[in-house]
């Protein structure tokens, strides 16, 4: 049965959804409403300790890295970023610190999948999180169908993991019955309003 929780400052979204392996994360694409919560989901109760892992379509990985940085204010222990589609081959940055990664062919879901599998590993110290932003932008170049087959195993391989997913969807940007299809797979969705309030609803 699902249950509703609604957002409140005292409460954080990583705290309501500590169960779930899986998240996704519906918000519109701009403005970004759901930055906070996507900090928060990420970085946790310690940002410095944490391994983080994320797939970005919308901006080069040196801009990620130092995005992730600039909100939490400290490096993670251990930071990867893959890069899809027009950023693939742009994998300069200052942050050193940070592992960055090149998917060229933005509908290649064989390449993405490979090199997540690649980071994405049980024996990160602090635990590992994953953002993936965003499936609004992986529907662009490739079907619901093979969308949803290529998430049922990422999913897979990062509850395996023992790590935490969340995932980007602007749900003003698709129709209902491709949110049902894509919504089936998740744990928890917390869904986030113009104004940055949410509303989490878990399995």
């Amino acid at each position: 049965m699902a249950k509703q929780v609604a957002g409140r400052d005292a409460v954080s979204v990583s705290e309501r959804v500590a169960d779930a392996s899986n998240i996704l994360v519906l918000a519109p694409s701009f403005p970004d409403g759901a930055a906070g919560v996507c900090v928060d989901l990420l970085g946790g109760d310690d940002p410095a300790s944490t391994a983080v892992l994320g797939v970005t379509y919308t901006q080069s990985p040196g801009k990620w890295a130092a995005d992730y940085e600039r909100e939490t204010g400290t490096p993670p222990a251990d930071g990867t970023v893959i890069s899809v589609g027009s950023w693939g081959s742009e994998v300069e940055t200052e942050a050193s610190q940070w592992t960055l990664e090149g998917v060229e062919h933005a509908g290649d879901l064989t390449a993405l999948g490979v090199t997540l599998s690649d980071h994405l590993t049980a024996d990160r110290p602090g635990g590992q999180r994953l953002c993936f932003d965003s499936l609004t932008a992986l529907l662009q170049f490739v079907e619901v169908r093979q969308a949803f087959q290529f998430l049922h195993v990422v999913t897979g391989r990062v509850s395996s993991a023992g790590a935490v997913g969340h995932y980007h969807l602007d749900p003003e940007a698709h129709d209902e019955q491709t949110l049902a299809t894509i919504r089936g797979l998740f744990d928890a969705v917390v869904e986030v309003d113009a104004d940055g309030e949410w509303t989490v609803t878990t399995r």
